[in-house]
């Protein structure tokens, strides 16, 4: 056993050059076409019949057979590609068959090269005949599985003993292969010149007479056996180079190869039994490793995938192509605000809805309230002047319905271009420039009783098709309906159940109660606030789920008033997220994670400055919430694909989640302001990461999960459902060829 182990390392593309050896494949260009395998016995003419099947344009020996398009059909259906190389392996005794064989190749048109290993075995009458020919055979299907992939490998289940076509289909479901391939006498005593072929005979196109004796049949494809990708310390991955094919080489031709054989002490049989024997213990060490290699624990039911699966998932990066592919995951979103999560459309769905609810009177005096509605550019300061108005809703609904989507790009986007680290552009309003494009939504529309129905269905909707089933919205309800909070919440929840029932794939929606640092300042009245929402929370518990500090930091770092604020909230138990890092010093997320009891962080961008604090977040298993795209605009990092971005720090996702090894969640923030959504995300977070696989982002798409401000029983009923849909989407994925 130890012997086998210590011939088992990673699979390389190496070959030992000897003047007694030859290298399998010389000068055939690497991948450009694939390899039939084959045994032989005393019945030559098998190699050709199956090479006529893959290679129609070397030897079309079924150019006349009366089934020609249905096999044509088959081999077109299971994508077998013409073998640039034909490997064979025969015993003593076959050197007819092996002379008449050499004389048809040379009479073929641009044949693809031909090797063949002979062992000294003779008529395979004994066990250890057997056993050698054995391990001959699935060195060859090692070997070519290694040098043009399983796909690319055919198997000839013709020729030679019983024994040796049971081998070679062995060795397929080990290795894997396209298929497995056997001419049969399609009924009937076989004409003389098909049982004694001459050279001469299978070098061209049958009659159709003689044609339709022969009928092909196509096993698998099969795939590689797990036990050849497992891995662990004690159980180093299979490599074909420590069982070679070398020999020494007996005659050969222009397009033809004899080479001697023998063993050695090695034997890969022995080492896959072994493996087969004992793989309880192989597939615990390689998932030990795999534990082991990872920042954090992915799906459960992925683990139960084919090992090779899985290592596709590890190796393939995650790209734009896969942007339709993540729509489709489940989906948690934990930081998105109410005001900000609906894009233009849909604000005009929901003006649409709260225009049609005005009297005549009403409208003409909404429109009169903006009379500078078509003017362009807008009044600098038109957002004040809106917020000001009495009649606030109405006048955001007059602008959103009499507006095209061009004309309110023109006004509410184009004036913040570029959006880029808009924080600090003070030339352009700061902070005030990233929130601008949301100025028409959110509190804007909600003072009215009549927009809250169509917010509610436009905002699940939204989440629906981008793939989201738990969203937890962060919304200030004492900002609706003229300060009425609590009847703000009543009526969202009940315009959330109402929408749900009309959606074949419901999110679940959930508030987080938002405490704006930038008003109080200390005062009572944020206490007062949050003791009246912490109220209200109580009455709908289950709904409204945690709280939220929220407001741009710099205008309001007194960490003292916030605690004394959020005191209602601590008593409650509820859990608190805290925006804390966006672009301000790492203190500020000490002191939201020490002072205020954030459970999650907001943004947290400036962890790196503190690798202590960051360990201590891993440890405490605090989730840091990062917006891929609202980060570049309110702060301002480095995006490849976005050449006016040179110059800006590093995006930290990378050292977070692989360095720091801390629980990561990929969020949108706002996204109709940021025009973008949670699919968008995953993927601009890894292009800014510099590269996630398709593992990684499944493994960051788990972690929302685990950190939403829910019961355990909800948080786990959602990580089982959600389980069973990432195995079925990744299946599909995979299955299409990624």
């Amino acid at each position: 056993m130890e012997r086998c182990k210590g011939r088992l390392a990673r699979w390389v593309h190496v070959r030992r050059a000897a003047d007694t050896a030859h290298e399998i494949g010389e000068n055939m260009p690497a991948n450009s076409g694939g390899v039939l395998v084959c045994t032989l016995g005393t019945t030559w003419a098998v190699v050709p019949e199956v090479l006529a099947l893959v290679a129609p344009d070397v030897l079309d020996l079924y150019g006349h057979h009366p089934k020609r398009a249905e096999i044509c059909a088959e081999v077109e259906r299971r994508r077998l590609v013409r073998p640039n190389e034909v490997w064979i392996a025969t015993t003593r005794g076959t050197e007819d068959s092996v002379t008449k064989l050499a004389e048809c190749w040379a009479l073929l048109s641009d044949p693809p090269p031909l090797r063949i290993w002979k062992v000294a075995a003779g008529d395979l009458t004994t066990p250890e005949e057997c056993a050698t020919i054995r391990e001959l055979i699935f060195r060859l299907v090692a070997h070519a599985t290694e040098k043009v992939g399983p796909e690319r490998t055919v198997l000839s289940l013709a020729g030679g003993r019983k024994t040796m076509s049971a081998d070679m289909q062995w060795a397929g479901t080990w290795f894997g292969c396209a298929a497995c391939v056997h001419v049969l006498d399609a009924g009937g005593r076989l004409p003389e010149e098909l049982r004694n072929p001459t050279p001469e005979r299978f070098a061209g196109p049958l009659s159709a007479e003689l044609a339709a004796h022969l009928f092909p049949v196509f096993l698998g494809p099969f795939a590689p056996s797990d036990l050849l990708y497992a891995s662990a310390q004690a159980w180093p991955r299979i490599s074909a180079v420590d069982f070679p094919l070398d020999g020494r080489a007996e005659r050969s031709g222009k397009t033809w190869q004899v080479v001697d054989w023998e063993p050695g002490k090695s034997s890969l049989v022995e080492c896959l039994l072994e493996r087969e024997q004992r793989k309880a213990e192989v597939f615990a060490g390689h998932i030990q490793r795999l534990l082991a290699e990872e920042a954090r624990p992915n799906w459960y039911g992925l683990y139960r995938l084919p090992l090779l699966q899985i290592e596709t998932l590890r190796k393939t990066p995650l790209g734009p192509q896969h942007r339709d592919w993540l729509r489709a995951l489940p989906k948690a979103e934990l930081h998105c605000h109410l005001g900000g999560v609906l894009d233009l459309p849909a604000q005009r769905e929901v003006a649409r809805a709260l225009w049609d609810s005005l009297t005549r009177a009403e409208r003409e005096r909404a429109k009169q309230a903006v009379p500078w509605l078509h003017e362009l550019p807008w009044p600098e300061d038109w957002w004040q002047r809106l917020r000001r108005l009495a009649n606030r809703s109405e006048a955001a609904a007059a602008i959103l319905v009499h507006m095209s989507e061009e004309e309110l790009e023109a006004r509410l986007f184009v004036p913040t271009e570029p959006r880029l680290a808009l924080r600090n552009a003070s030339e352009r309003g700061g902070f005030r420039a990233y929130e601008l494009p949301g100025e028409l939504s959110g509190s804007a529309l909600l003072q009215r009783e009549a927009a809250i129905e169509e917010y509610a269905r436009q905002t699940l909707r939204r989440l629906a098709r981008d793939g989201v089933v738990y969203c937890e919205l962060r919304a200030s309800p004492q900002k609706y309906l003229r300060g009425e909070g609590s009847r703000f919440v009543r009526l969202f929840a009940e315009a959330v159940r109402k929408a749900e029932s009309g959606l074949l794939h419901q999110p679940r929606l959930r508030l987080l109660f938002v405490l704006d640092r930038r008003h109080g300042h200390g005062a009572s009245e944020p206490s007062d606030t949050i003791r009246r929402l912490a109220e209200v929370a109580q009455d709908f518990k289950g709904f409204a789920v945690g709280f939220d500090v929220a407001g741009d930091e710099a205008s309001a770092p007194n960490f003292d008033a916030l605690c004394r604020a959020l005191e209602p909230a601590f008593a409650a138990c509820l859990p608190v997220t805290i925006h804390a890092g966006e672009g301000e010093p790492p203190e500020n997320i000490w002191q939201a994670v020490y002072r205020l009891h954030a459970e999650r962080v907001g943004h947290g961008l400036t962890l790196d400055a503190r690798p202590d604090l960051a360990r201590r977040l891993r440890d405490r298993g605090i989730a840091i919430e990062l917006c891929p795209t609202s980060n570049v605009e309110v702060v301002g990092f480095y995006d490849p694909e976005e050449p006016h971005t040179e110059g800006y720090p590093e995006y930290p996702l990378r050292s977070y989640f692989r360095s720091l090894q801390l629980d990561v969640v990929i969020c949108t923030d706002n996204p109709g302001i940021s025009r973008t959504d949670l699919a968008s995300e995953y993927v601009r977070a890894a292009r800014m990461a510099g590269g996630l696989s398709l593992w990684e982002t499944l493994s960051l798409v788990r972690a929302a999960f685990e950190h939403a401000f829910t019961s355990a029983e909800e948080r786990a009923e959602l990580l089982r459902q959600a389980d069973v849909e990432v195995v079925r989407n990744v299946a599909a994925l995979l299955g299409s060829g990624g």
